[in-house]
């Protein structure tokens, strides 16, 4: 038995509720798989990601997760689990075998970045920072803004057009934002979505 979930829907910047899952999972004698490349780097007080977050630590048996995104690289990925999965993965998982190798730049910057995060907490905690600060400045200038309290925090607008044109002046001032309307997302959920970054401006 397995149950397997996004730890962060990159959409809307929704939390998966992991912590029952890990619940049911304990009831069921089941695995829990998590995708967690919207966590890894940033969510957390150590940004160890979307289990770290919601205080279920070693609870999920296999973490897959991306080198690109928080962790700076531009390509690549990893599965965390137990050592016998791990060994089947590597025989069997096509992914991995019939791709080539990563630029050793990239696998560089992303040892450099755990090596970060091993050492201090300053990063994820200037992520979490802006993030409050983003989602209340906004909030209290009359926008709706969804998701968990999580970096990745859509500005609801509803409006297709709105949406769009919205993100472009904002690339124009040089923020850069995403405009999501259907059939990307629902109808009536278009919005733009900015992302925040630990050098986000004051």
């Amino acid at each position: 038995n397995r149950s397997s979930d996004l730890g962060v829907f990159s959409m809307d910047g929704n939390v998966a509720p992991l912590k029952k899952i890990c619940d049911l999972a304990d009831e069921y004698g089941a695995l829990v798989f998590v995708d967690d490349c919207h966590g890894t780097g940033f969510l957390g007080e150590t940004g160890r990601g979307t289990e770290e977050f919601l205080g279920v630590s070693g609870r999920v048996h296999i973490i897959n997760s991306t080198l690109g995104k928080a962790m700076g690289g531009a390509a690549g990925g990893y599965t965390t689990g137990p050592k016998e999965l791990i060994g089947l993965l590597r025989q069997r998982s096509r992914p991995y075998l019939f791709s080539n190798s990563l630029p050793p730049p990239v696998v560089a910057q992303a040892s450099k970045v755990f090596d970060l995060l091993m050492t201090s907490s300053e990063l994820p905690k200037k992520v979490v920072a802006n993030t409050e600060r983003f989602r209340k400045r906004m909030t209290d200038a009359g926008f709706t803004i969804a998701g968990d309290n999580h970096p990745i925090s859509p500005v609801m607008l509803g409006d297709e057009r709105l949406a769009l044109e919205m993100a472009d002046e904002m690339l124009e001032m040089g923020i850069f934002v995403i405009g999501f309307s259907f059939p990307v997302v629902p109808r009536q959920s278009s919005h733009s979505r900015p992302t925040e970054r630990r050098p986000f401006p004051r």
